[in-house]
């Protein structure tokens, strides 16, 4: 829950003057939606997903017992709090309805003081199991190596991206050779090279100002980031140049100065090859109208494709039109092979 945006409230209730009352106790703190019987409840839950629900339990028709039930049997609603707000203050019927998985009991006349803690404290909590999940969902998807987001995350913030028609940029990057060298130096070095690459996008980040942007790792020597258009030429460069300086680390001084290694190509054969580059390859979501997850996928291979057409490291930054394929732009900075 973003910090200045207010919760929703779906209160129930079959007589008018209960709801204005809880209106009036709650409307400057919530955003709140009436039902008058339990139908109306149900459907409206289903819509609007509420974070919390105000139930009456004497209704005609259907009582909230069995609004209660409906909405605990379905995935939809199941995980919305219901608070029961009622006349009916036996034990027994209190102890009925917290069977019935809601998570709380207020009985009428309320008490507005009492009425607004109670549903601050299971908001409260709703909030932390949120963030919770937020957080268990991230480290099942998490890659293993670097711990950044993996494929699942990277899919939801492309989509959250493209439904909000924000001026981002998606930008795909690979690394060219990598194999050769994984190939000669062995992959625990390779590891390495990885977390370098992963280092080298979160730095440029930082450098360029760039706090709230997105990075993913996809697997092996792909990663995703999604970042502000307007400063994706200077994300760009910023991580060819780190990149370029600080990838000869990992390389003998032998190979250095040659420029290259020696390594067998996929087919085993014995080969000469460039030290490694990263290739980044840009896609522009506030140009083409993207509204798919798999459009901006095909374009970003597409993109990467042009990328590696170039010698070195280097950025190309596809911000083609639907109506006009032949509009975008590129930026290279040689390697240190280029």
């Amino acid at each position: 829950m973003e910090k200045d945006k207010k919760h929703n409230i779906l209160i129930v209730d079959d007589l008018n003057e209960n709801i204005e009352v809880l209106f009036a106790v709650l409307k400057n703190d919530y955003i709140l939606t009436p039902a008058k019987n339990g139908k109306s409840a149900i459907k409206k839950a289903k819509k609007l997903k509420p974070d919390l629900i105000l139930l009456d339990i004497m209704m005609p028709e259907m009582d909230g017992y069995e609004v209660c039930r409906q909405l605990k049997s379905d995935e939809g609603t199941s995980r919305i709090p219901i608070i029961f707000v009622t006349a009916k203050g036996e034990e027994a019927d209190e102890t009925k309805g917290l069977n019935l998985g809601a998570v709380d009991y207020i009985a009428k006349p309320i008490r507005p003081p009492v009425v607004k803690a109670r549903i601050a404290t299971h908001l409260k909590l709703l909030e932390a199991m949120q963030e919770l999940k937020r957080l268990y969902d991230m480290a099942l998807d998490s890659n293993p190596m670097t711990g950044l987001p993996g494929n699942i995350s990277v899919a939801k913030k492309i989509k959250e991206a493209i439904e909000q028609e924000a001026p981002m940029c998606v930008i795909y990057s690979d690394l060219d050779n990598f194999k050769a060298f994984n190939d000669k130096y062995g992959f625990a070095l390779g590891d390495e090279a990885l977390l370098f690459t992963s280092n080298v996008l979160q730095d440029a980040l930082k450098t360029v100002n760039i706090p709230d942007a997105f990075i993913g790792h996809i697997g092996g020597d792909d990663f995703v980031m999604i970042v502000p258009s307007h400063k994706v030429q200077d994300i760009a460069q910023e991580i060819v140049y780190q990149f370029d300086k600080g990838i000869l680390q990992f390389y003998s001084p032998e190979d250095i100065a040659s420029k290259c290694i020696h390594s067998v190509n996929r087919k085993g054969e014995k080969q000469v090859f460039p030290l490694m580059t990263i290739s980044l390859a840009g896609v522009d979501l506030s140009y083409s109208g993207y509204q798919l997850y798999v459009e901006v996928n095909d374009a970003c291979a597409e993109a990467k494709k042009q990328a590696k057409q170039m010698d070195g490291s280097s950025f190309f930054l596809d911000r083609r039109k639907r109506e006009n394929s032949s509009d975008f732009s590129s930026s290279h900075i040689a390697g240190v092979c280029g």
